[in-house]
């Protein structure tokens, strides 16, 4: 078991990063255990940790102090790429920051294995769908804050991206609209004929904003064998935009677009249904990496370049904040 410190550690290698401090508390609920409230700078963090057949999973949520005591907070949930964990999502993203500033609530999960069943790639055995309600179950549970029910959104990197899709298709009636980031929707494997692994049928429009970078290899924008630890292949990113495009009822006609630098952002959102917009951003040059920070951690694997053009924490919070649950 992950200690309430576990955080602490790394944390304090980044600037702006939220610590946690020596004061700790007790809390629980009937769907999981852990620790928590524990204090820390701006806010307040649990750990907690629920088990889903027979395996325990644990996730940090993080509420800011403006929250504490309200009834209708917002919730993030923030998966990791695979081979990482909680604290390197964090590291990575700075979604904590963003937080404070808009005032939601953060749940970061430890993937099985440092991974995600997302479909063909990367985890087997595990169903993290269930994994994740559960999570979400015991989060809704905890005081002395409630979560807004139609606000709990879906962000994720990599492998955690390709998880926040398949969320989308299973837990559209609790997942109200997700970002994904240098990743593509894994329901089948791109070979030929296509291997299909899970049917997709959200009972909703689900909104989408993905956010690719043009020269990552390790999920290649044209599709194809990625230069990641798991080297399968991957379907082109437009694979992936067309089909939420098609469920969403969203026309081909008249996108929107919006230029920063190297970053263009296109807006499917003519007719969707239910206001379920589709929007791609891809970065030109861009590697596999979080755009906002200007960081390349794995530029030697999977090349490409940081990017500052397009602040992902600021695009994917103005776009949840459009979509709640309808």
């Amino acid at each position: 078991m992950l200690k309430p410190s576990a955080f602490s550690s790394l944390r304090n290698a980044a600037v702006a990063i939220l610590f946690l401090v020596t004061l700790s508390g007790c809390g629980g609920s009937d769907q999981g255990r852990g620790t928590g409230p524990v204090p820390v700078i701006g806010g307040t963090e649990y750990h907690r940790i629920v088990t889903v057949d027979g395996r325990d999973h644990d996730y940090y949520l993080y509420v800011p102090a403006t929250r504490l005591g309200d009834d209708d907070v917002p919730l993030v949930l923030s998966l990791h790429g695979g081979g990482s964990n909680a604290v390197e999502q964090e590291l990575l993203t700075r979604l904590r920051v963003k937080a404070v500033q808009a005032d939601f609530a953060v749940l970061t999960p430890n993937g099985y294995y440092h991974g995600w069943n997302a479909g063909s790639c990367c985890v087997t055995g595990v169903d993290h769908v269930k994994v994740i309600n559960a999570m979400l179950d015991d989060a809704s549970a905890l005081n002395p804050f409630s979560v807004d029910q139609n606000r709990i959104f879906a962000l994720g990197h990599s492998n955690g991206g390709m998880m926040t899709y398949r969320l989308a298709c299973e837990l559209s009636d609790r997942i109200a609209a997700i970002a994904s980031n240098a990743a593509v929707m894994m329901d089948h494997v791109a070979s030929t004929p296509p291997v299909q692994v899970f049917n997709c049928q959200p009972g909703r429009p689900v909104p989408v904003l993905a956010i690719f970078g043009t020269a990552d290899r390790c999920t290649p924008y044209e599709g194809g064998a990625s230069a990641g630890v798991d080297v399968g292949p991957r379907p082109a990113a437009s694979e992936t935009i067309d089909f939420w495009r098609s469920n969403n009822g969203c026309s081909a006609l008249l996108p929107t677009r919006e230029t920063m630098g190297a970053a263009t952002c296109t807006n499917y959102g003519l007719l969707c249904q239910g206001g379920a917009d589709v929007q791609l951003c891809t970065i030109e040059g861009g590697g596999h990496v979080w755009p906002g920070t200007g960081a390349n951690p794995g530029g030697e694997a999977c090349g490409g370049s940081g990017s500052t053009d397009l602040q992902a924490n600021d695009r994917i919070w103005d776009f949840f904040k459009a979509h709640p649950m309808r």
